[in-house]
């Protein structure tokens, strides 16, 4: 059963490869990384398809196992180039494939330097736990939790980075990197499972763990394929070139007597120019119209007002919303008309929003204010 799922699997990431790989627009690098990784995962599984093949080359079979180790590198330059679309690779970026040149030179004495076939067989076919599996296999799962943490790390501040710059909800669409990244962590529970239950006296559930995670990575390869036939622009360029917005860490602070004529700088441009009715305002802009800092505004709105840009814009897009939405003068309006009327860009960001700050639909507040004024004299 293993061996029929390896090779469907392996298929089907082929096929999200050349897929990834033949796209000439948007973010090329981007797609080259997933490309990349479906390559040496598709070596990483290719023992289950290549048995004869590798029983017969033990060197290509126990590097094709240690291959496995740039996995969780290239999974965290892909999220990179994801939420940066200008991320480029650095000459320091080599470190991060420390790991596995360590597992290469771990097995080098024992192993790949060797003739001793038996002693090879002993060690692939894990006989006897030695020393160098043990150690490889510890070094691999402290090494996915360090990239999977660092991953959901650089997610967090880029959402934050955006809720400070943008006012646009598209831009933080992401959540099919957040499914993305749950199949992983579900991928990184089998594989602990999986590799615990291999040193103990029960290793007669790896006949049921290994085809369970192949569904999970077949599933996995599925959605990928899934997505981007159906979805091909997340593969075509995620716009997040983002102002660089300091965060509250930094030393830089203002006085709260700044802060306080940031505020009414922001409020008579909103009251006066209505900026939040662009549905693609950001901070940058925003800080070019009333001629402050975009950092200045970032702060004064974080540390005196204790909220976001993008929740600050959406305030007032609200306000107007809820003007419109009460006014008799609005009643042959559609709520998609009175929404994109108020600065947002679709009816779903503007519901979310409205219920977030009212706790009530759009529609379920035009009908009370449609029964109070039915009341009045």
């Amino acid at each position: 059963m293993s061996h029929d799922l390896a090779l469907l699997q392996l298929f089907i990431n082929s096929l999200v490869a050349i897929f990834l790989l033949s796209i000439r627009s948007g973010n090329l690098l981007s797609n080259r990384i997933l490309a990349f990784y479906f390559v040496i995962f598709n070596l990483d599984i290719s023992n289950f398809v290549f048995i004869h093949f590798y029983s017969s080359h033990l060197n290509l079979e126990m590097l094709r196992a240690h291959v496995s180790a740039l996995l969780a590198p290239t999974l965290y330059f892909y999220v990179r180039s994801v939420l940066h679309t200008d991320f480029h690779f650095k000459a320091r970026d080599w470190a991060h494939t420390l790991p596995f040149i360590i597992v290469i030179l771990t097995f080098m004495p024992r192993f790949y330097l060797v003739e001793d076939t038996a002693l090879k067989l002993q060690i692939n076919n894990n006989l006897q736990p030695s020393f160098e599996v043990l150690f490889v296999h510890i070094l691999i799962h402290i090494q996915w939790a360090t990239y999977l943490a660092l991953i959901f790390i650089t997610i967090r501040r880029n959402k934050l980075t955006i809720l400070n710059s943008y006012s646009d909800e598209l831009k933080l669409n992401k959540q099919w990197l957040s499914y993305f990244m749950s199949f992983f962590m579900m991928g990184f529970a089998l594989a602990l499972i999986r590799n615990v239950v291999k040193f103990t006296e029960f290793q007669s559930a790896l006949d049921v763990i290994t085809p369970i995670m192949m569904l999970a990575g077949l599933g996995f390869s599925c959605w990928i394929l899934w997505q981007a036939l159906h979805k091909p622009e997340l593969f075509k360029g995620i716009s997040s070139q983002l102002e660089a917005v300091r965060f509250p860490t930094d030393n830089k602070k203002i006085s709260t007597k700044q802060a306080v004529a940031i505020l009414a700088k922001l409020e008579l441009q909103m009251q006066s120019q209505q900026s939040f009715l662009n549905p693609t305002l950001n901070i940058d802009t925003l800080a070019e119209e009333v001629g402050v800092a975009a950092q200045d505004i970032s702060l004064a709105l974080n540390h005196h007002l204790g909220r976001h840009f993008f929740d600050f814009i959406n305030g007032y897009r609200i306000k107007a919303a809820c003007e419109m939405l009460a006014s008799p003068d609005s009643s042959e309006k559609t709520v998609l008309d009175i929404s994109l009327e108020s600065g947002f860009n679709s009816k779903s960001s503007f519901n979310t929003a409205f219920k977030k700050q009212m706790q009530i639909t759009p529609s379920e507040y035009r009908q009370q204010h449609k029964n109070t004024s039915t009341i009045l004299p």
